[in-house]
């Protein structure tokens, strides 16, 4: 079975991309730098597609905090 995502939740998604696409990438790096992540990430599966996934199915929350110079 092929696993894939949702190009049509990707495509909707209204927020901002960059950081949506930045926080992604900061998850997978946790979760493959992980010492059990091949007990909570079967082999089979991309790390990045779940992840993505994941993110898009809000089932891992991100918060942006604006740096102080972008609040004035």
């Amino acid at each position: 079975m092929a696993v894939g995502v949702s190009l049509e939740k990707l495509l909707s998604f209204s927020g901002n991309k960059y950081i949506f696409s930045k926080a992604t990438m900061k998850a997978i790096e946790k979760i493959s730098n992980l010492k059990n992540a091949e007990k909570e990430i079967p082999e089979t599966d991309k790390i990045v597609i779940k992840v993505l996934n994941l993110m898009l199915e809000d089932k891992i929350k991100f918060v942006y905090n604006k740096p102080e110079e972008e609040k004035k």
